[in-house]
This record gives C-alpha cells, sequence and structure tokens, in this order.
C-alpha cells in the first residue's frame, strides 16, 4: 500500500499563474478531497498558523505530508539568518504533523533556457567544486530538521543546477544520506535526459520521498528541436497525465510496491488540458487501478 498525495502546484502554478486556476486555502483542500486524496503538501501561501491548518486539514480528513522549499545552495555556506528562516519552516511542519521537507535548487534564468538541453560536457553545469557546498548546505538543513523530528530530501529539477542524471550524480557523491535523501521527482529526471524507472531501481535506498510525474515525449521533442525554454514547454504540457507519457509510470509504481516503498508518493500535473481537479482524479484512479487502494 503506497501513501499517496497532492500538491498545490496541480491546481495553482506559481511559475505560470494565468495557465491554471488560483484556488485560495482551504477551498484547495476540497478539491483535493474531490479527487481523492487523503494527504496534501503543505505550501507556505496557505498560512502560518498551526491551530488553522490542523484544523481545515483534519475537517477534510487529509494529512500534511511535505513541503517543497526552494533555497540557494551555491557559492557560500547558507548565512545564520537563511538558517533561522528555514529553521521556522520546519518547526511549523512539525507543529502540523509533518515530517518531510523537500529542498531544491532554485530556477536559474539561464537554464530555465536551456531546460531539456543541457551539455553533456558539462559546459553549461556547474564546476565540480560547487557540489560539496552544495552538500555541506544541505547537511546544515538536515541537521536542523533533525531536530524538529522532520526529515530532509533533494529535489532534482528541470531549470536548477541539478537537472541531468550526470548532475544529480555529482551531488550525490558528496551526500551525507544520513542527513540528506532524495526526493526523486520521476517527471524532471526524464526531462532531463534520464530513466527514471533505471534511476530508481539502482537507488531505492536513497529515495524517502517521491514525486510522481510524467512527462510527454513529443511534446519534449519538440521543446528540444525548437529550443523551448522550461516555462515555454510547461504552456505546452509537457508533463502529462500518467501513464501517458514517456517516464514508464506502470513500472515505476510496480517498483515502488514490489520495494515496499515507505515514503510519500506526491502526485504532480504542473499543468493540464483540463480540468485541474478532473485531471488530479484520472492519475489517483490510474495509480489505484494499478496498485490498489492506498493511504
Amino acid at each position: 500500500m503506497l501513501k499517496v498525495a497532492t500538491a498545490s502546484v496541480n491546481w495553482n502554478n506559481a511559475d505560470l499563474p494565468p495557465t491554471q486556476q488560483d484556488v485560495d486555502f482551504p477551498a484547495i483542500l476540497d478539491l483535493a478531497r474531490q479527487a481523492g486524496y487523503r494527504a496534501m503538501e503543505y505550501n507556505p501561501v496557505f498560512g502560518d498558523d498551526p491551530a488553522t491548518l490542523l484544523a481545515e486539514a483534519e475537517k477534510r480528513e487529509i494529512a500534511w505530508c511535505g513541503s517543497y522549499c526552494p533555497v540557494d545552495l551555491v557559492g557560500d555556506a547558507l548565512s545564520d539568518d537563511e538558517l533561522v528562516e528555514i529553521e521556522a519552516l520546519v518547526g511549523l511542519l512539525a507543529a502540523i504533523d509533518c515530517h518531510d521537507l523537500v529542498v531544491a535548487e532554485p530556477g536559474r534564468p539561464e537554464r530555465i533556457a536551456l531546460a531539456g538541453q543541457i551539455p553533456d560536457d558539462g559546459s553549461a553545469s556547474l564546476p565540480a567544486d560547487a557540489y560539496p557546498t552544495m552538500a555541506d548546505n544541505l547537511h546544515a538543513i538536515g541537521a536542523l530538521a533533525q531536530r524538529h523530528g522532520v526529515k530532509v530530501h533533494f529535489h532534482n529539477h528541470v531549470g536548477t543546477w541539478i537537472e541531468t542524471p550526470a548532475e544529480l550524480d555529482a551531488l550525490m557523491a558528496h551526500l551525507d544520506f544520513d542527513l540528506v535523501d532524495l526526493c526523486f521527482d520521476t517527471g524532471h529526471y526524464a526531462y532531463g535526459g534520464g530513466d527514471a524507472l533505471a534511476f530508481l531501481r539502482d537507488h531505492a535506498d536513497r529515495i524517502g520521498y517521491l514525486h510522481l510525474k510524467d512527462v510527454d515525449g513529443a511534446v519534449l521533442a519538440e521543446a528540444k528541436e525548437k529550443g523551448w525554454s522550461f516555462l515555454e514547454a510547461l504552456r505546452h504540457i509537457i508533463f502529462s497525465p500518467l501513464g501517458d507519457g514517456a517516464a514508464d509510470i506502470p513500472g515505476i509504481l510496480s517498483t515502488l510496491v514490489d520495494s515496499q516503498f515507505a515514503g510519500w508518493v506526491v502526485v504532480e500535473q504542473d499543468t493540464c488540458a483540463g480540468d485541474p481537479t478532473d485531471t488530479a482524479r484520472a492519475n489517483q484512479v490510474f495509480i489505484e487501478e494499478r496498485v490498489g487502494e492506498s493511504v
């Protein structure tokens, strides 16, 4: 039995606000429930009052399962002020019985422009000596989160410094997985040129949290041919409904079940052609038909 959840990006995409609904909290919880989900990632736009967050979630029998947090990990060590800000979020998560923090690099304009088209020679990637600093910053976040009973998971993401398989491998070589493991995003990994199923099979013990996402192979090919940025690809619905794309979602689900994956599986589709709630429900049904009832 997988622990399946959803995220606000299925309704409100901060990258492309005109393309999706603008659903406020707590109405977005109602839509998540309508779509069949019983767990939701916390988004800071929902507010920071633990009592309200707990009451609204409990009213709908929804659990809080994690929160996405972009952090600039490149260059210098995180400052005390930055760590204090992150710890405030971690403390809030602990207060609403949410024990997972998903950390990613922020989108970079030069990388957003090259989405899915990063050269294999490393010329558009970070220098080798940048990865230890990234890892040290992640370790600092992981250590402070552990004090609150929260686990940190690093998220690979298109349009950031960690998009391609080679870039993720370079960072992983420096990670202490007792402090930070992976939030593996299947769609972003496939978009970045990787085989998501193979990565999952090879690194299951390093993945503590998963964003389940598919990628439309035809749109991806067109994006590469025409040099679309990540945002332009989103407008063309680069992430397809589960099972319609090239990320081998059925194989991934089977592997998750066979390996008794215990972390959260968060279904994301950043943009869609129809109503987001209908799409979110269809993705939930797709999972149920293949793995049975989920938590």
